[in-house]
């Protein structure tokens, strides 16, 4: 579950879809019929076969280096079209109390990008449906799939789930000694992600 087709009658007017999110050009969905662009990433791809790669070395920030600077703007897509909400607002398609927001900055789009790696990180099930009354649970009936799922999360689960979540990913639940454990190699792969080695 990463990208969920919010409307099939929303007419594209150019004939290649690169999608923006808030850190640069999105791979969830991509459609070109750019040949040269093509040859390009595969090259580029290829070149990195059986290196120690960082997360969207050959996707979003291989896209974004090769269609991020000015003379390609105007191939971009917007990003309410494809990726309207934000890494740190994924959380609210999960929660009833977000249901009438998040449909208000959908209105206009095409797909949703769950952002996948984020769900899993927060420890959800995918086999459990989204709380009932939440946006995400209300597209899946939508599309009459909740069968698929083997139960609904409680409200109250999916906000501590949530919570706990935030609670690691702020740094709240570490001691001096995990701070520790983590700073060291933390800096280490931030500085790898500015500063990746040559190919």
């Amino acid at each position: 579950m990463d990208v969920l087709l919010l409307s099939d009658s929303t007419p594209l007017r150019k004939h290649e879809i690169f999608p923006l999110d808030e850190s640069g050009v999105n791979g969830a969905v991509f459609y070109t019929d750019d040949a040269a662009l093509l040859k390009c990433l595969t090259d580029e791809a290829v070149r990195r076969i059986g290196k120690n790669l960082k997360w969207g070395e050959t996707g979003p920030l291989l896209l974004t280096r090769l269609l991020g600077d000015g003379k390609n703007r105007s191939r971009l897509s917007p990003r309410g079209m494809f990726c309207p909400i934000s890494h740190g607002d994924i959380h609210k398609l999960l929660l009833p109390e977000f249901r009438d927001e998040c449909a208000e900055t959908c209105t206009n789009a095409i797909t949703l990008h769950l952002i996948n790696n984020i769900l899993v990180r927060m420890g959800y099930w995918k086999n459990v449906a989204p709380p009932k009354g939440s946006f995400l649970h209300e597209r899946i009936a939508a599309c009459d799939a909740l069968g698929y799922f083997a139960a609904t999360y409680p409200d109250d689960v999916m906000r501590r789930l949530i919570e706990n979540f935030n609670f690691r990913r702020n740094g709240k639940a570490l001691g001096i000694g995990s701070i520790v454990k983590e700073a060291i190699p933390s800096i280490g792969r931030t500085y790898r992600n500015y500063y990746p080695k040559p190919i």
